[in-house]
């Protein structure tokens, strides 16, 4: 039988360069019930994803420290029999497709590899979630539902800093931690599908002589 874990969830924001992935954080995914809006969070390595790696092992570790005092009349070796692990949702190292393979753009070996999502009900179904509050440079206040539509298709490597709320959790799937989308503050956009608009995006080494006055302007050829 199930026993009460007395463990707070915990908030940890993600670093400024954080990349997303596999994103549904405006429409959810719904080929997979139960739906949900979900996200993959590649953090690369910095002092700053150190912090946050080591802030969800001290969160593990409380959460053990949580599950011994509930059972604490059972042994160790009848407690492995009763809480059955699942994967933890973050881990470091390359991040890799299901075949095991890097994703295309993220050639690293040492990121921060967080797995999030929100389902849209609660675990029992009936009250209805609300989706992360989605934020951008254009403006301090979250994005209306019309201003949100631009983000549909988030394209891997968009970079954002993502407020995250840290849980566990006991239920008949298992035993395990859970990541939970609540705000996201998106950096730089990439559209989805506009991954590999160069030459060197495609492999190609390219030598190109700089072209007095072509070109894109940035802000940084004005004043503001």
């Amino acid at each position: 039988m199930e026993r009460k874990i007395n463990l707070k969830p915990i908030q940890v924001t993600t670093p400024k360069d954080s990349m997303l992935s596999l994103s549904w954080v405006v429409e959810a995914d719904t080929k997979f019930k139960p739906d949900r809006w979900k996200t993959d969070i590649v953090c690369p390595h910095s002092e700053e994803s150190q912090a946050l790696g080591d802030k969800l092992d001290s969160y593990l570790v409380e959460f053990k420290k949580a599950i011994k005092a509930a059972y604490f009349d059972i042994k160790p070796e009848q407690l492995k029999e009763i809480i059955k692990w699942n994967k933890l949702p973050y881990s470091w190292g390359p991040y890799l497709d299901k075949e095991g393979n890097k994703r295309q753009g993220f050639p690293g070996d040492n990121y921060l590899v967080l797995g999030t999502n929100k389902k849209t009900r609660s675990y029992d179904g009936t009250k209805e979630n609300t989706p992360p509050i989605i934020f951008d440079s254009s403006q301090k206040e979250p994005l209306n539902d019309e201003q949100k539509q631009k983000y549909i298709k988030i394209g891997p490597g968009t970079t954002a800093q993502v407020a995250l709320y840290v849980s566990q959790y006991q239920k008949e799937v298992g035993t395990g931690l859970r990541l939970t989308p609540a705000a996201i503050n998106i950096k730089k956009f990439i559209p989805f599908g506009n991954q590999a608009n160069t030459a060197e995006d495609w492999g190609f080494d390219q030598d190109v002589t700089p072209t007095s006055g072509v070109g894109t302007p940035s802000t940084e050829d004005f004043d503001f």
